[in-house]
């Protein structure tokens, strides 16, 4: 009797271990989950097979990346970016593709494979945030920026979405965080972006009409969640549950979503197209999870509630009638014939802010803060991080200094005239100083953009 139970504890062995050292994928009719030495499965999330196995690869932060459907390859990414592993069920075979490393600067980015191929969009590293697009061939065992026109503003924990006819890639929903009064503030962005193959993209429509309704979903990286087979991305929490399909800009509120399971395991990490089962899980990142499976009906319900994410459209006697409101008060905002440009920079933050890096940002305010006085290069230095050498210091400012110029004079309207001035301290020669330039601007336009340079 004693060796007949050992052989069940053996085959049936309930999983020990932590969500950052283990990943999960689909599997036949039921789950995977991979750690550093074995394997454990299941149909139903209460009974698993366990066996060894040799892979020899860290486990640890890597998760799956949601595939298009099941002819697309199994990979694995580390969080943060970098490294890519693939997993062949059939060969039981798990091998490291990529010749890089952990990036750890694209935390919170969209990751979805087609094929052979991985995109990522966005995320969090290094003090900043991402607005790059890149790719990943399993091919070339390489990461590639894919080239877009003038970038979208940098973020994380975006839905994504990719179309196999049109190559066109959706991402929507993110958020960012900037600097106020010295506090640091988390700000969302509701814009649904597409991006197209020949390397162009635009905002074609925006949860700006359902915000109201997200008002108790967090937009970040636990809530939103795309799922390799899923057809749509998945926001949800406690308080219920959406899908949306950025293609088709449609959201769609499950108002019989069985919210009783979602207090019960807050976290779902995996669905299987061949079964339309979710694995949900309580406890995750710790000792002992609790799991369970669960078809998607039972879990969505069979009600929802459609809401339109495009963007309105404007009739042709719409922008008429706006077009001789515009020419009527045009002349009211053009009283002011002159401005200070430290003023044209304030009154213009919080789109200079959209364009900058948080660590740009915040170097720009201490100048505008300070004017009209200047500020020594070496009080800006010590805004980096604490290891960096000094040269490595003064390079970073150099090139934050150059990015900020530009992207000011582009907002404002400011064209190849530098908006700093920069000279050596008057107490010691060795230390350069800057400050914003004294200059009066002329004519500020309706969006207080600049209308010529300044005299």
């Amino acid at each position: 009797m004693p060796i007949i139970f050992y052989l069940i504890l053996l085959f049936f062995e309930p999983p020990v271990f932590q969500g950052v050292d283990v990943v999960v994928a689909d599997s036949k009719e039921g789950f995977v989950f991979i750690t550093n030495d074995s394997l454990y499965f299941t149909v139903d999330g209460n009974t698993f097979t366990k066996r060894s196995h040799k892979f020899g690869l860290d486990m640890y932060r890597m998760r799956a990346v949601p595939k298009i459907d099941n002819s697309s390859k199994t990979f694995f990414l580390s969080e943060g970016g970098g490294l890519v592993y693939q997993y062949d069920e059939e060969k039981d075979t798990l091998q490291r593709l990529d010749n890089s490393y952990r990036f750890m600067s694209r935390f919170g980015e969209a990751i979805v494979s087609f094929k052979d191929t991985i995109f990522s969009y966005g995320g969090y590293g290094e003090f900043s945030y991402n607005n790059k697009l890149i790719k990943f061939k399993a091919d070339f065992k390489e990461w590639n920026v894919i080239h877009i026109e003038g970038q979208p503003r940098p973020m994380r924990h975006n839905l994504i979405q990719y179309d196999t006819l049109t190559k066109e890639i959706y991402v929507g929903l993110g958020n960012s965080m900037y600097f106020e009064n010295g506090n640091e503030k988390r700000q969302n962005h509701f814009d649904i972006i597409r991006f197209q193959p020949n390397g162009t993209y635009e905002t074609i429509g925006s949860f700006k009409g359902v915000e109201e309704e997200f008002a108790d979903y967090s937009i970040d990286g636990k809530s939103l969640r795309n799922f390799g087979g899923y057809r749509m991305p998945m926001l949800y929490s406690t308080n219920g549950l959406w899908t949306v399909d950025l293609r088709e800009l449609k959201a769609y509120h499950h108002i019989k979503a069985d919210r009783n399971r979602l207090l019960q395991y807050t976290d779902i990490i995996a669905y299987n197209p061949d079964t339309n089962r979710f694995l949900m899980v309580s406890n995750y990142r710790h000792k002992d999870p609790r799991f369970h499976v669960v078809h998607v009906l039972d879990l969505l319900g069979l009600e929802y509630e459609e809401y339109s994410l495009a963007e309105v459209k404007i009739s042709v006697w719409g922008y008429s009638i706006f077009a001789l409101l515009l020419l009527f008060l045009l002349p009211l905002f053009r009283t002011k014939t002159s401005v200070l440009l430290n003023e044209a920079i304030r009154s213009n933050e919080r789109r200079v802010q959209q364009r900058l890096s948080s660590e740009d940002f915040f170097i720009l305010k201490r100048i505008v803060d300070a004017y009209p006085e200047y500020v020594e290069y070496p009080e800006l230095q010590n805004s980096y991080e604490k290891d960096l050498s000094y040269e490595s210091r003064i390079k970073k400012l150099r090139a934050s200094i150059k990015e900020i110029d530009e992207v000011v004079q582009e907002v404002i309207g400011r064209k190849r005239n530098s908006i700093f001035e920069i000279e050596k301290g008057r107490e010691d020669k060795r230390v350069k100083v800057i400050r914003i330039k004294n200059n009066q601007l002329k004519k500020v336009d309706l969006f207080g953009r600049l209308r010529r340079g300044s005299k």
